[in-house]
């Protein structure tokens, strides 16, 4: 179930211009924006201490995968939609919940999801990676990861830990290309927000069958024993109206690093529970060997 590395999930670094994209194998992209924050963090550890069965002296870089996994989706869905209840402490800052779609051109995609602050607001965003994507709302700007694409978020949305918010994804056929819009709904409070929209060409060849979950820290991490447990429960996962299958799965850490932003992927235990169809909960902490 599990993928040690999906093909190209991303993510943000707290405000709407700056943004970073991974992928199964290492881009560009990220290995260009990761040389300099890998670096610091091997300077700053003598040479010779880092050990596998201690994170604490694993180096890594901003910013880390430390859960992700695959799962089945259609690729042509015309609504998208899950909602997220995270139950981490607000105390652990800098953490993205996303869900990320496979476009069916390799390094294209689009993701959503949500990162919490202990302040009481939330950042979400929605983004699309790739070429000749138009942005079509006031909280979108071009580019994705410095590269083509198109960003779109906001950070001031209202949040509450164990409060429920419900991320959906729309596609409007035009003359012009697909267009996609996503909204973030409070079930608590009922508010439902934009969080961006855009344009794909009419040549778009469209979106892979596959999405990936995954869970980053990606900001403040020194070392792997940075990596917090986590608690994170999705439900109502469905694509046009259907709930999407996960399977459970038990993830035993190992005293293996991984590389660049997968340095730590191997050391945090978890497990994914699916207590019903479209729906999930992951739950983490990092072992110590």
């Amino acid at each position: 179930m599990p993928t040690a590395q999906p093909k190209c999930p991303a993510r943000w670094r707290g405000t709407l211009t700056h943004e970073r994209t991974v992928g199964q194998r290492p881009l560009p992209r990220r290995a260009r924006l990761a040389a300099s924050a890998a670096l610091a963090a091997v300077l700053t550890l003598s040479p010779g201490t880092a050990r596998a069965d201690d994170p604490g002296s694993i180096p890594a870089d901003n910013p880390q995968h430390f859960i992700n996994f695959d799962f089945a989706v259609p690729g042509n869905f015309s609504t998208y939609t899950y909602t997220v209840k995270v139950g981490t402490p607000l105390t652990t800052d800098y953490i993205y919940y996303a869900h990320y779609m496979y476009a069916k051109k390799n390094g294209e995609g689009f993701y959503s999801g949500i990162q919490p602050h202990p302040n009481g607001k939330a950042g979400v965003r929605f983004s699309f990676f790739g070429a000749g994507a138009t942005r079509l709302h006031s909280n979108c700007h071009d580019g994705a990861d410095y590269e083509d694409g198109v960003t779109c978020g906001i950070d001031n949305l209202r949040y509450v830990k164990g409060r429920k918010y419900t991320i959906t994804a729309i596609r409007t056929n035009t003359a012009s290309g697909p267009v996609y819009t996503g909204t973030i709904k409070d079930l608590a409070t009922r508010k439902v927000r934009t969080i961006g929209a855009w344009r794909l060409p009419k040549n778009f060849a469209g979106f892979k069958n596959s999405a990936n979950a995954f869970i980053e820290k990606f900001d403040g991490i020194r070392t792997c024993a940075d990596i917090p447990s986590v608690t994170v429960s999705y439900t109502g996962v469905k694509a046009d109206g259907q709930p999407l299958k996960f399977r459970a799965y038990r993830h035993k850490a190992t005293k293996e690093p991984g590389e660049d932003i997968y340095t730590c992927a191997n050391m945090p235990d978890y497990t994914v529970t699916t207590p019903a169809p479209g729906s999930y909960t992951v739950r983490s902490h990092l072992a110590r060997h």
